[in-house]
């Protein structure tokens, strides 16, 4: 079965690049630009890796996090943000977020990163 990823960034140039490479990977990849849409999204579909950035419009990426802990969301959650990784920490403690990335990201690492929390969900 294939693994299903949504990526939320309201970057098209980042979600087109991630969408790209995930799906050229085998992944399943659905996409959202607002974290609204993200919680939509959710609502239709359990994913095994959200890819989210964290200052959205419309629903800030802290606040996704709330919406998905408060449902007992069980899958990986990778943050991306522009803002440092130590900042974003201390804003965050959600068991389900496995890793905080840091704009600019190298892609090749992502991809690693990727493939190893599905690999161990």
């Amino acid at each position: 079965m294939t693994n299903s990823i949504l990526i939320v960034d309201d970057q098209p140039g980042i979600r087109l690049l991630l969408e790209e490479i995930l799906k050229a990977e085998g992944y399943a990849v659905t996409s959202a630009k607002t974290g609204k849409e993200a919680c939509d999204c959710t609502k239709k579909k359990n994913f095994d890796l959200i890819i989210m950035d964290y200052n959205l419009p419309v629903m800030h990426g802290r606040d996704v996090l709330s919406y998905l802990n408060e449902r007992e969301y069980d899958s990986s959650v990778m943050i991306i943000t522009g803002s440092s990784q130590d900042s974003v920490e201390k804003e965050i403690n959600f068991p389900f977020v496995t890793h905080i990335i840091e704009k600019p990201f190298d892609i090749h690492n992502l991809k690693e990163l990727v493939n190893g929390t599905l690999v161990q969900a």
